[in-house]
């Protein structure tokens, strides 16, 4: 009896041993997680910061009424192309406008600071003429030893970004040369008016000083103006440039003669441009959370040919990135690193396991951070690392990227 008692717990005690291995076993197994992987290796990595800017016209000029009296309708319109020397609008000078002894006095005065301007527009010219020489022999001797190696490409694109603030330099002293002279000669030709008797029925016609576009028309009815009211706005949209403000922190990453790229502009390609300058003076704006930030203005002008950009025009939005740098390293996803401390961290995929990493994390960008120490290419890691991922963590990985 006592044998036949003795099976039946044994039996027990074996059924009871293998469930009690089981649940065991499947308990402090443990379910796998499942986890998003990629793989660390070469490519390359352009660092960047990205702010919404606008263009704007360098050139441009306001048309001011320079007699009081009667002007004519002005058939002008935002677009039209005009030339220089073209008449803008007509006015029927009011009594005594064009013989009063203050008028007379004040035309003589502003004659001789025009005078004055057009030499200073003249030596600016010429200062300008020289640096683009100069800069033009710079690029010159740069470009054969970048060729050949002796320099570096970063040598050659700075000595073309200061040939070309050269050339924009020039353009712009060119510009207020001709400007000065136009100022200067409508006042000698409205000083010429004097004396004639305003009941001969003196009527001034208003020219322009510089070939352009009209921006914007400011008046446009006929009826009575004053000295000095606004009539147009006319500029040149060959000097179109690019305006971006951006925080503080971001505008000292940025430096004259840098890489930039003009997206969701409205064309298919991005278009080219390059710092020209960073303004020494911020200034405060307040952001959509009501939040004070210190903002500063940087300036730059387009790389890309004029046929790329023409169809821009003033005050248009344009996303500039800034390219900080760029070159080949070995990078993961952004989301694969971690703060751990002081330091970074990330997790890598040996077998089923997880297993933390210490690295030392270069440059990032959106997308990738660039690992200088802790791994090599090849290297398994995991993407996203929630709370459920530690260290010896079983993991079933998804199809590396």
């Amino acid at each position: 009896m006592s044998a036949l008692r003795s099976r039946p717990l044994r039996a027990g005690l074996i059924a009871l041993a293998a469930v009690t291995a089981a649940i065991l076993w499947f308990g402090f197994r443990g379910e796998r997680v499942h986890v998003e992987t990629a793989v660390a290796n070469e490519r390359e990595l352009v660092e960047s910061l990205r702010e919404e800017g606008r263009t704007r016209l360098v050139h441009r000029y306001r048309i001011s009424a320079p007699v009081a009296g009667q002007a004519e309708r002005i058939e002008w319109r935002p677009g039209d192309r005009i030339e220089s020397g073209q008449v803008l609008a007509r006015i029927h000078a009011a009594s005594g406008s064009l013989w009063d002894p203050g008028t007379r006095d004040r035309l003589q005065g502003e004659a001789r600071a025009l005078a004055a301007a057009v030499e200073q527009a003249e030596a600016r010219l010429r200062a300008a003429l020289a640096g683009e020489k100069l800069a033009a022999s710079e690029a010159g001797r740069v470009q054969p030893l970048v060729a050949q190696g002796t320099l570096s490409r970063f040598d050659g694109d700075r000595a073309e970004a200061a040939l070309a603030q050269a050339r924009a330099e020039r353009s712009a002293a060119r510009y207020a040369r001709d400007l000065a002279r136009a100022q200067h000669e409508a006042a000698l030709a409205l000083l010429e008016q004097q004396g004639q008797p305003a009941s001969n029925g003196a009527v001034l016609e208003v020219r322009a000083p510089v070939a352009g576009l009209v921006l914007l028309r400011l008046r446009e009815s006929a009826g009575p103006v004053a000295v000095g009211e606004a009539l147009l706005e006319i500029g040149d949209p060959a000097s179109l440039e690019i305006e971006v403000d951006l925080l503080s922190e971001d505008a000292v990453r940025v430096s004259p003669g840098m890489a930039v790229r003009l997206h969701r502009w409205g064309g298919e390609q991005p278009l080219e441009a390059r710092v020209r300058r960073v303004e020494p003076v911020g200034f405060t704006k307040v952001s959509a959370l009501g939040v004070e930030e210190q903002r500063v203005l940087v300036i730059a002008d387009f790389v890309s040919p004029p046929e790329a950009w023409s169809r821009l025009g003033d005050a248009y939005r344009v996303e500039a990135e800034f390219i900080l740098s760029s070159g080949t390293a070995l990078t993961v996803p952004g989301g694969a690193v971690f703060r751990r401390g002081e330091g970074w961290a990330l997790y890598v995929v040996e077998g089923d396991r997880s297993h933390e990493r210490a690295v030392r994390v270069g440059r990032r960008n959106a997308y990738h951070a660039e690992i200088l120490e802790g791994i090599g290419p090849g290297t398994t890691v995991i993407v996203h690392p929630d709370d459920r991922i530690s260290e010896g963590t079983r993991i079933e990985a998804l199809p590396a990227r």
